[in-house]
């Protein structure tokens, strides 16, 4: 619903009552034009003016939107985390409901990022249904932590979680059947940051059979900064979801594997700790942008910039080794010449 219905609805009222909406009684604004709007409607009507602001800032209009919006965020951790954002509801869909993106302006994040835990909040939807909801916490305070690769893996090995469509034995129709209806959110929360960020791509960015001709590979990624959080070996960095679906012909396709983690622009997956900064980074600076469906434009881009990257180090490579050929001749050369000379 666009935000000019507020306007429309609220002007009709009070051309009735012969007055402005400021007469309006305030519950009548929330209970009949308020709780019909999604996220984006009533930030636009917040902008309007101040009466509006007031109203459209009410806390629980923001959880009902935030509930509608992801289910997993229904879980009492999650719902205990959000509380404690200095703007509860509002500031955590604020944070989670547009898609990340790199910032330039991304400040650096020092050695220590003190949380002792990142929660993750997945929801997969097919269509408008919603198909899978999980909450996982990764403890970022454990020993190994910090230089084991990062890696949130959902799916365990005895749950059974069936998607919404047969397959046929047509592979190519069933990818584009995914393409088209498969969304996945991946929030990460720091409880003690107070921030969150969905790091999907929310679109799928590839869809490939699996190697072993078993199922459906589908990726999400979302590309933030690298080199501004502390990163020197790579200008962006990649957050990658990948699920793995099992086919059998007639029967629902499976969601066997569900993972997240954060690779580099040489494929490098990156470890615990500098994920951590990452992620941080990402939650406190990144930017925020309206899910267009360009996700996978972007990730193209991204793609071709690593492949121009990959080049251009190929050519310095290239032009080292050639000079030091030419050095490690000369040196051959002038041993010969003193050697002839010390001879004669």
């Amino acid at each position: 619903m666009a935000s000019s219905s507020l306007n429309q609805g609220a002007a009709a009222a009070a051309a009735a009552a012969g007055t402005t909406i400021t007469a309006l009684h305030s519950d009548i604004i929330v209970t009949h034009l308020l709780t019909k709007f999604d996220g984006q409607s009533l930030a636009s009507a917040a902008s309007t003016c101040r009466f509006l602001s007031t109203l459209c800032n009410n806390e629980s209009l923001w959880e009902n939107i935030s509930n509608s919006t992801w289910n997993s965020i229904k879980h009492p951790l999650v719902q205990q985390t959000i509380s404690s954002f200095p703007g509860g509801y509002r500031s955590f869909y604020s944070d989670s409901f547009p898609v990340m993106r790199p910032s330039i302006s991304q400040g650096s994040v020092g050695d220590e990022v003190d949380t002792s835990e990142l929660i993750s909040a997945v929801d997969i939807h097919y269509g408008n249904n919603s198909v899978y909801s999980k909450v996982t916490i990764t403890n970022t305070e454990s020993s190994s932590f910090p230089g084991s690769l990062f890696n949130v893996d959902l799916v365990k090995n005895e749950e059974k979680v069936e998607i919404p469509v047969i397959y046929e034995g047509d592979e190519n129709e069933c990818m584009s059947n995914l393409e088209e209806n498969l969304r996945l959110s991946w929030i990460v929360i720091g409880p003690t940051l107070k921030r969150a960020g969905n790091v999907s791509s929310l679109r799928p960015v590839s869809i490939r059979p699996h190697w072993d001709g078993t199922g459906i590979k589908v990726t999400y990624a979302t590309v933030v900064s690298g080199a501004c959080c502390g990163i020197d070996t790579t200008e962006f960095v990649e957050c990658k979801i990948v699920a793995f679906f099992g086919c059998e012909e007639g029967k629902k396709l499976e969601l066997k594997e569900l993972s997240l983690c954060v690779v580099d622009m040489v494929k490098t997956r990156l470890n615990g700790q500098k994920s951590l900064k990452i992620l941080k980074g990402a939650m406190e600076s990144g930017e925020r942008k309206k899910e267009n469906g360009d996700g996978k434009r972007m990730y193209v881009k991204y793609l071709n910039l690593k492949r121009h990257t990959k080049d251009d180090n190929k050519t310095r490579q290239d032009k080292v080794y050639r000079v030091l050929w030419v050095l490690h001749a000369i040196i051959w050369v002038l041993f010969a010449i003193s050697l002839i000379t010390s001879l004669c």
